[in-house]
């Protein structure tokens, strides 16, 4: 069996999910569901958003109240389009102490998945999502859809770096859904040694490395002076939860002579998102389940197909706590597809609202900018960065220095040299760089990266 492109896989959900569907069944009579066209399948999203609102409107406290400030009905939305009349969700709508219960449309007993986290190390009051036992299925059927675009399914063998949380965290969900749809998956926490990585690869034979980008980066520069990782048979990197620099992605592609690929989710839409197509410029991502827009982070204005702007999303097949116009933060434009395929493209996100720094003259500056430059120095694993007006200043975890003969002090001079040569950098302070041992950063992998006020920095 040959590896799928993601629209295969979705029409194939979507085939089973109607045939299970008498209510959407009994209004679309005399259809062909054995067969998914591109029009049953937008008749059936906009189905699964009609049913979404009346949901929440008959069952969320918080949306009924949204609703009926806009006097709007569930029977309001006749359309696709008619997604922008309603309101929209904001990050801190699910961080306001005792707001969650209000979202929630079932009973708390009928929660299978609490999950409480701060994304992009957020201080403060946590978020806190609710998936239920049908919420946590329809995760399970789309994920190894999503890895079935890098890898045949009866070749597969994924090694999931993803958190684990003792066993009940998303790796061990990734690996279950893997395992139930035919491939093998195994899985090193992401506090699992390099070492240790290498070791499970080699006992499974592992063929994609599933997982955190900078936990894989670290693994492949501790390793990658004591072994030939290429020969270890790994034929996809596939790449999540964060942006990957082209510095990094040429690296891991030379060292390990495979091809590396990149992932797009978030905890609010249930983790599993987009994919990167082999041919477009960007994602296609859960179109079954989730229904995008990009608006102007500023105004909130839906911008047309191309324009960049801020990624608002609505889970639209969700039973504990579906989300209605959420707000990401997450940079991107829709376009329409290159492929044959007829899903939308999500362009790659190279920014977030919330990590990004104004230095004084206007100019913004985002880890993505920063990251062109840190990782063009091959000793450097990972980064924290912070601000201080116009001074960068720089924690930096290298290589073990000395198996790799090199001096810290070329690393710093390289280093700072690539960052003076960026566009926001050319004429302020040289920036101010602190080497760290090997590891020394790695419990802060599970933070999205972001560029901190300088008065922040851990002394």
């Amino acid at each position: 069996m040959m590896s799928v492109h993601l629209q295969e896989g979705l029409f194939e959900l979507c085939a089973n999910r109607i045939k299970k569907d008498d209510e959407f069944q009994a209004i679309v009579s005399n259809k062909n569901f054995d067969e998914i066209t591109y029009d049953l399948f937008q008749e059936y999203k906009l189905f699964q958003l009609q049913r979404t609102v009346k949901h929440v409107y008959e069952n969320s406290k918080f949306y009924r109240n949204k609703l009926n400030e806009l006097s709007i009905k569930p029977e309001d939305i006749k359309s696709l389009e008619d997604i922008s009349k309603l309101q929209f969700t904001f990050p801190n709508d699910l961080r306001s102490e005792g707001q969650n219960f209000q979202f929630l449309c079932t009973s708390q007993r009928d929660v299978e998945k609490p999950v409480t986290f701060h994304s992009s190390g957020t201080t403060g009051i946590k978020k806190r999502i609710y998936f239920s036992k049908k919420d946590v299925q329809k995760i399970l059927d789309f994920l190894p859809r999503g890895m079935e675009t890098v890898e045949d399914r009866d070749k597969c063998c994924a090694q999931i770096f993803l958190p684990n949380g003792e066993g009940r965290g998303i790796a061990a969900m990734l690996a279950s859904g893997l395992m139930s749809f035919g491939m093998r998956a195994c899985i090193s926490d992401m506090s699992t040694s390099a070492e240790d990585a290498i070791k499970v690869c080699k006992e499974n034979k592992s063929n994609v490395w599933f997982g955190d980008a900078f936990t894989i980066y670290r693994v492949t520069k501790q390793m990658a002076k004591k072994i030939d990782l290429s020969s270890l048979g790994v034929k996809v990197l596939f790449l999540t939860m964060g942006n990957i620099s082209s510095p990094m992605k040429e690296y891991l592609e030379k060292t390990w002579n495979c091809r590396v690929s990149t992932h797009y989710g978030l905890t609010e839409m249930g983790w599993g998102l987009a994919v990167d197509c082999d041919i477009c410029d960007g994602y296609h991502y859960n179109e079954l389940d989730v229904i995008a827009e990009v608006v102007d982070p500023e105004t909130g204005e839906l911008l047309p197909e191309g324009e960049i702007g801020e990624l608002v999303l609505t889970s639209i097949a969700r039973d504990a706590m579906p989300l209605i116009r959420f707000r990401t933060g997450d940079i991107s434009a829709l376009e329409k597809p290159e492929c044959g395929y007829d899903l939308e493209v999500m362009k790659h996100i190279v920014s977030r609202l919330e990590g990004s720094y104004q230095l004084p003259g206007g100019t913004k500056i985002n880890p993505p900018i920063l990251e062109e430059a840190i990782f063009n120095v091959e000793e450097i694993v990972d980064y924290q960065a912070f601000m201080k007006e116009d001074r960068l200043y720089l924690k930096v975890e290298t290589v073990d220095l000395d198996e790799w003969g090199v001096d810290e002090v070329k690393v710093k001079e390289q280093l700072i040299e690539e960052i003076l040569q960026l566009e926001a950098f050319k004429n302020s302070h040289e920036p101010s760089i602190e080497l760290l041992e090997p590891n020394s950063l790695k419990p802060f992998v599970y933070e999205k990266k972001r560029i901190l006020h300088f008065e922040k920095i851990e002394r």
